[in-house]
């Protein structure tokens, strides 16, 4: 009989050998690559979320699960970084079964909070109240394949969009993609302009809880070659992040119009600078959905796991 076992540790203090089993799960079970699902992600909410845990289940010493959460108070748990990862559950070896409310009773929570429960998270699906199709770019062949695939499938779209780009250009100067920019300038002005827009319809500011605006400063600022793991963005996938647009045209900005969304560093993929000002605009001919490299997935969505 196998020796099991559960150790419920703070992010930080996973090993070099646990984060690499951790990604080696994931990697196995064939779920969409997700930047939010990945350790680098707990770790860097542990580092402005003190209550931030980590549930490592172990067969004869081998971790054989991974179970993120943040245990507030009375034992009310939640999804890590809730309010701003967009996946969210359990990750487990393949062939390991798991009770929900069992795993809540070892990790003393009383009851689990999420809002987008990755698809295929069976432990969890029965508490679920909806699934939600969880749109997906696909750029595995490449750019312009997934180009004139989207003109073949939505070419009013693709027109519509390309024509606001070239009207912004010529009313503001050139519009030019920078992927991955560093200048905190353009980080601060998009999250100026996301917390204007919240306040503008009539939303709840995420931008004005501390812990989120810890969490972006530290997920964007870094200096060393593993940044990567300090961002929203894992191989082969770059998650969304809160998106917006600062422009003054909105009915020549192709952001105006269309629901935003798309991040995967310091900046998001759409930036470009006219005259000197920031603007917010998609790569030539994308889609304004959220985008990474995988198959279009589910989610759920519930309240509780009592």
């Amino acid at each position: 009989m196998s020796d099991k076992r559960m150790d419920v540790v703070g992010p930080g203090e996973l090993g070099a050998d646990d984060r690499k089993t951790w990604r080696e799960l994931r990697t196995a079970s064939r779920a969409p690559a997700n930047p939010f699902m990945d350790p680098a992600f707990s770790v860097a909410v542990g580092l402005v979320r003190p209550r931030a845990r980590v549930a490592v289940l172990r067969e004869d010493g081998i971790p054989v699960g991974f179970f993120p959460h943040e245990r507030g108070f009375a034992g009310r748990g939640r999804a890590i970084g809730l309010g701003v990862s967009d996946s969210q559950g359990v990750v487990l070896r393949e062939g390991v079964r798991l009770d929900a409310r069992a795993l809540l009773r070892a990790c003393a929570l009383s009851s689990w909070e999420f809002d987008s429960l990755e698809a295929g998270q069976h432990p969890f699906l029965p508490h679920a109240s909806e699934a939600l199709a969880s749109p997906v770019v696909d750029l595995g062949d490449g750019f312009e394949r997934y180009t004139e695939s989207l003109r073949h499938r939505s070419p009013g779209f693709v027109k519509q969009t390309l024509a606001k780009e070239r009207k912004l250009a010529r009313q503001v100067g050139e519009v030019r993609f920078v992927y991955d920019d560093p200048d905190p300038g353009a980080l601060r002005a998009l999250m100026r302009w996301k917390s204007a827009q919240y306040r503008r319809t009539g939303r709840r500011d995420r931008f004005a809880q501390e812990w989120i605006t810890r969490l972006v400063d530290l997920l964007a600022r870094s200096d060393d070659p593993s940044a990567v793991e300090r961002r929203p963005c894992s191989t082969p996938a770059a998650g969304p992040w809160p998106p917006t647009s600062g422009c003054a045209r909105p009915r020549s900005c192709p952001g105006g119009s269309r629901r935003t969304t798309g991040r995967t560093a310091s900046t998001p993929p759409g930036w470009c600078c006219c005259r000197g000002c920031w603007r917010r605009l998609p790569p030539t001919g994308s889609s304004w959905s959220t985008w990474a490299a995988g198959r279009r997935g589910t989610r759920s969505r519930s309240r509780h796991v009592t």
